[in-house]
């Protein structure tokens, strides 16, 4: 039997690590975005207050994290939380997708940790989760 590309999880996960690459500002676009210095968002990546990927020699920083101008609000909170060796691609689908554990009686469905923090809510909840990351 032959696996096809579609079918290889390891080539899958290739061409998502380089989408998302592709897909991710620079530094420099991520200083503009935010209107700092580029010195600044290298500050930041080193400090976890940001993620990003260092890919041939240069920093990628994930969209997920930026909402318009602004650094979604308690991404340093959580990033800090999070398991550091976590892979970078696990990271952004952390962010991205639904968890049941963020869904109040209100909700029509679960929130992705991105979503939970878009709304308002509290920062704890989600720093919470990605503490707890580390125990699965």
């Amino acid at each position: 039997m032959v696996v096809g590309a579609d079918n290889d999880p390891l080539i899958r996960s290739q061409a998502h690590y380089m989408a998302l690459l592709e897909e991710s500002l620079s530094a420099a676009e991520a200083a503009k975005l935010l209107r700092v210095d580029v010195s600044r968002v290298r500050q930041r990546l080193r400090e976890r207050s940001l993620f990003g990927l260092e890919y041939e020699g240069s920093w990628r920083l994930p969209r997920f994290q930026f909402e318009r101008r602004l650094v979604i609000p308690g991404l340093a909170k959580v990033l800090k939380a999070l398991p550091s060796d976590l892979f970078p691609l696990d990271v952004v689908d952390w962010f991205l997708l639904p968890d049941p554990e963020l869904q109040s009686d209100s909700d029509a469905s679960p929130l992705s940790p991105r979503e939970w923090l878009l709304s308002g809510r509290a920062i704890e909840t989600v720093a919470r989760l990605a503490r707890d990351l580390t125990r699965a």
